[in-house]
């Protein structure tokens, strides 16, 4: 009886201990962005209230209203031409880079990863893991021959700067994950289909590319997320064309109009949050088929 009542409370302490660092680590992950969508609803002098406030008293639009019309953050300076003009263009040019880099990760990356998983050719594996070690490289380091080598290519503060640069750095994680998903996939029916007559590139497209739409879908979700948020490389090889670099545009001398920061945050989360949530039973399944086996 002893041991099965001190067996029982401590599956109850173990019970509440998992549950104490499941409400810790939610309220560490989700306070900051409560915050956040409160203070894109308040007006600077509800903001710098003592005791604050946890819910907007009077809430307002007027922060989105100055990241939609372009207006600045600094009352009475109303400027169509400034800073504040640029966060809906940077919103589309982020969701064009973020776009062109996923269908270039998924096209070049995709048939690397087959030809990897597929074909034992000599020195492949050397070859693999070279690939795979160039993620480990810190974008520091790589920052002056990049720009050297875009400012030869009259590339340098364009969008493709940026669509070459972000898929030259997703590409390993692009090709490591579709390559341990590909080698999950039986080649039994790619097998029948080349004993058909197909070429190899029509059992990859007809084949193989429909078999592994869950990790190709998971790759492209990760590539659009990255590629959404980068930071380093849109502020220096750019004049702040994307979202991320120009929510500095929030910061001067005198001031940080926090309420506006807050709401522009705001508008430039949802794309990829939205993008996970919608295939996000994808993103679960091609993770747990392709890298986590291998």
């Amino acid at each position: 009886m002893n041991r099965s009542y001190r067996e029982y409370c401590q599956a109850i302490v173990r019970k509440l201990a998992i549950y104490l660092a499941f409400f810790c680590l939610l309220f560490w992950v989700g306070f900051p962005v409560y915050y956040m969508l409160i203070t894109s609803f308040m007006n600077s002098r509800e903001l710098g209230a003592k005791p604050p406030n946890w819910i907007p008293t009077q809430p307002t639009i007027e922060n989105y209203r100055e990241v939609v019309m372009g207006e600045t953050a600094i009352r009475g300076a109303h400027s169509s031409h400034g800073e504040f003009s640029r966060m809906m263009p940077a919103l589309l040019n982020s969701a064009f880079v973020s776009v062109a880099v996923v269908f270039s990760n998924l096209i070049i990356g995709g048939m690397a990863a087959y030809a990897f998983s597929r074909f034992d050719f000599r020195l492949s594996r050397i070859v693999y893991l070279g690939v795979l070690m160039t993620r480990v490289l810190p974008a520091l380091s790589l920052i002056v021959p990049l720009f050297i080598i875009l400012r030869r290519l009259a590339l340098i503060n364009t969008l493709w700067a940026l669509v070459l640069t972000y898929t030259i750095f997703i590409l390993p994680l692009t090709i490591w994950i579709l390559r341990e998903y590909f080698d999950t996939l039986a080649r039994d029916i790619e097998e029948m289909a080349l004993i058909d007559g197909a070429t190899r590139w029509q059992a990859f497209r007809m084949v193989v590319a429909p078999l592994a739409v869950p990790g190709l879908i998971a790759v492209g979700v990760m590539s659009f997320m990255e590629a959404w948020s980068e930071f380093f490389f849109a502020l220096t090889l750019t004049n702040s064309l994307t979202y991320p670099p120009l929510l500095m545009s929030y910061r001067n001398l005198a001031q940080v109009n926090w309420n506006g920061l807050a709401a522009a945050t705001t508008i430039g989360v949802l794309p990829p949050v939205t993008v996970a949530f919608v295939f996000q039973r994808y993103l679960v399944r091609g993770l747990s088929e392709g890298a986590v086996k291998g």
